[in-house]
């Protein structure tokens, strides 16, 4: 599943970007090497984790059974699959826009800079527009994949401090505590690598830009650097789940913010419960010692 579904994201990526316009523009194709290569090994590898994740989860909880664990291959399988389809089209974009970057000295040089940042300006907002469109395309996958990593984290995460407080340290905290840190990977992956072509695509471009010397270009030129800039502005790369949420570095501080807020409301209503439980407890023994008290003096 993960190689069709990868390549032909990309490859769609790169015809309409380099078969029309990149070629054009800059004069160099898109061209990713070893793609079928990459995208093979990352579908391997998915299982790979998948497996050895529910092997330790076996060997660390003591009431699982071997056959349990066959329940669960193919959908730790899955996720590792969608995080590496993501992996994919975020680098991919991340490259094309390290590309463009390092190609914009030749607009500088021609004979025409103005034209030529022109027509490097209308390929940026394509490609900028492209990024945006990936979170857009994937909104309610990825959207249930950060609900499930989310509730999945502090369903491990609450068990884990229980088990510590009731029972003290095992090996079945410490494969709670595996999947914790197997679905927090998965979210900083997705996470970092939007960051990454959000950053390729936006703040390294306009460095270059501010870093071109406006005093030895013409009028034209100079106006064109603003509009590059002013475009960079006002269409920010930036992953976007439809709206619903901003795939980048601040998702995993927001997440474990969350996280920290679910896990201590959790062991306050734990507490609660305990308290109570005490409570009833005591006024069962003290209901029990006064009938036993009664019946013996009736028996006297």
């Amino acid at each position: 599943m993960l190689p069709l579904a990868s390549t032909s994201v990309t490859f769609i990526y790169i015809n309409s970007c380099s078969k029309y316009k990149y070629f054009i523009v800059t004069g160099t194709p898109v061209i990713f090497r070893n793609l079928g290569a990459i995208t093979y090994t990352l579908c391997v590898v998915s299982w790979v984790v998948g497996i050895v994740v529910m092997l330790a989860q076996y060997y660390l909880q003591p009431d699982m059974l071997m056959w349990h664990t066959f329940g669960y291959y193919h959908i730790l399988a899955m996720l590792n699959c969608l995080c590496a389809l993501w992996y994919i089209n975020c680098t991919a974009k991340g490259r094309a826009a390290g590309w463009l970057a390092e190609n914009l000295h030749n607009a500088l040089q021609s004979s025409d800079p103005a034209s030529r940042l022109a027509e490097y300006r209308d390929l940026w907002v394509d490609l900028s527009h492209m990024m945006q469109q990936l979170g857009k395309a994937y909104s309610g996958m990825y959207g249930m994949y950060c609900v499930l990593i989310l509730l999945t984290t502090i369903v491990a995460s609450y068990g884990c401090l229980t088990e510590i407080l009731d029972h003290g340290l095992s090996f079945k905290e410490a494969g709670l505590f595996l999947i914790s840190f197997y679905c927090m990977t998965l979210l900083y992956i997705i996470c970092n690598e939007a960051h990454y072509a959000s950053h390729k695509m936006g703040p390294e471009f306009r460095e270059r830009l501010l870093n071109v010397n406006i005093g030895v270009v013409d009028i034209r030129t100079r106006q064109e650097v603003h509009m590059f800039l002013t475009a960079i502005d006002k269409n920010p790369p930036i992953m976007n789940l439809n709206g619903y949420a901003n795939i980048n570095r601040k998702l995993i501080t927001s997440t474990v913010t969350s996280m920290a807020t679910y896990l201590v409301m959790l062991m306050q209503f734990r507490l609660s419960l305990m308290r109570n439980a005490a409570i009833a407890a005591r006024r069962a023994a003290v209901a029990a010692s006064v009938n036993t008290t009664t019946a013996t003096v009736l028996n006297k």
